[in-house]
């Protein structure tokens, strides 16, 4: 049985319904990646690496992991711990805008937990590890330099989301400095087209893909929203199509995407099939509110 390994943060989400009410759910870029990859292949074992309270709203945070099937044997208990929690609302166009209460949030040392039990040995006992920038950018800097040393030098496949988010980094010549580190390191990388936008500057997303080429030798699947796909594999690149669809919320969107192709290459499917399967998920969950969708 393949196993992979997803790192970083999952939140308490509070999304408006009916008006005024707010339900609560649990979301977060890795976890939302899990998930989708757990569901699109329940042979493969997917572990959520993270680090967590000890009270009720993470005792069922945890609880709603296991109901989607994932391992919590690299959940860390934090005592007197708790998750950091996110408001988003979202436009007639579907587009997100989020509110956070993050900074004392137990996730932000994933990295010293994992390192206490082992690091690489641990990381190497899956077939696959997923990480995102939102995980490294929640890091301290010393951390993230730790983190960014340890990924460099593992044996298993890496599979990575730069993720931008700027309020999480000190400057984007930092987000480009890791984003540029790690695609190096990495087997499969995983951009959005909003992602080296605001890195480097540039729009069109044919010259996006050769910016990243030029930073890895891993495959590349660069979501463009409403442009598609742009996929490059074996030295060759291709443009997928969107699919039409109404788009309710993009919550999820680019996490899916990734479920979806990372179960795919697991499986033996080629990247154009993981692609494929990536683009049909994303075009559902953008057509229903939250982050992960109902099963």
């Amino acid at each position: 049985m393949s196993t992979a390994i997803s790192i970083g943060e999952c939140m308490v989400e509070l999304r408006p319904v009916d008006g005024a009410l707010l339900k609560r759910e649990f979301a977060g870029d890795a976890l939302n990646t899990a998930v989708y990859l757990k569901r699109s292949a329940p042979e493969i074992e997917v572990a959520f690496l993270t680090a967590t309270g000890d009270e009720s709203l993470s005792n069922a945070m945890v609880d709603s992991w296991r109901h989607e099937g994932l391992s919590d044997r690299l959940v860390f208990r934090v005592p007197g711990g708790r998750p950091a929690l996110y408001l988003i609302e979202t436009n007639a166009a579907g587009d997100r805008r989020f509110h956070y209460w993050r900074a004392e949030s137990p996730a932000r040392q994933w990295l010293q937990h994992l390192v206490r039990v082992g690091g690489v040995e641990v990381l190497e006992t899956a077939d696959l590890i997923y990480i995102s920038g939102i995980s490294l950018a929640i890091l301290s800097a010393a951390d993230r330099e730790l983190a960014i040393r340890l990924l460099k030098s593992l044996k298993t496949q890496l599979a990575f989301d730069p993720n931008i988010r700027p309020a999480l980094w000190k400057s984007m010549d930092d987000a480009r400095q890791c984003f540029e580190a790690v695609a190096k390191v990495a087997a499969v990388v995983l951009p959005s087209r909003q992602d080296i936008q605001l890195m480097y500057g540039l729009d069109d997303p044919d010259q996006q893909l050769r910016l990243i080429a030029e930073h890895t030798q891993g495959e590349i699947a660069l979501t463009c929203d409403v442009d598609g796909c742009r996929l490059r594999a074996s030295n060759q690149s291709m443009a997928l199509p969107a699919r039409a669809v109404q788009v309710v919320d993009t919550s999820g969107a680019g996490d899916s995407f990734n479920g979806a192709y990372l179960a795919a290459r697991l499986r033996g499917l080629t990247a154009l099939e993981a692609a494929t399967a990536g683009m049909l998920l994303a075009s559902r969950v953008v057509s229903l509110p939250g982050a992960i969708i109902p099963r």
